[in-house]
């Protein structure tokens, strides 16, 4: 399982098209920092990449509070789980 740690809203598309086509069944997103506005301002399309690639998507809930922001998918994670998170995956890949 890879897990890719996601904190922009938009990259360039040649870096979005890359992240998006490495996922594989399995491998878990994690939105952090302005990344996670995805799962509020693009939540069809990462719902839609969720279902399509079998990825799960994460959020820090610290961020998700910052921001102001109650995403209706995903799943929060505390500051801890995300170290938990980051420490199990067989990879880590920060775009």
């Amino acid at each position: 399982m890879q897990l890719h740690q996601i904190n922009q809203l938009d990259y360039p598309s040649a870096i979005e098209n890359c992240w998006q086509n490495s996922l594989q069944i399995g491998d878990q997103i994690v939105l952090i920092e302005s990344g996670l506005l995805r799962l509020t301002q693009h939540s069809k399309a990462m719902n839609a990449l969720s279902d399509e690639k079998g990825v799960t998507l994460y959020y820090l809930q610290s961020d998700a509070n910052a921001y102001g922001v109650f995403p209706s998918i995903g799943t929060p994670l505390t500051d801890e789980e995300w170290v938990t998170l980051t420490f199990n995956a067989e990879t880590h890949i920060s775009w």
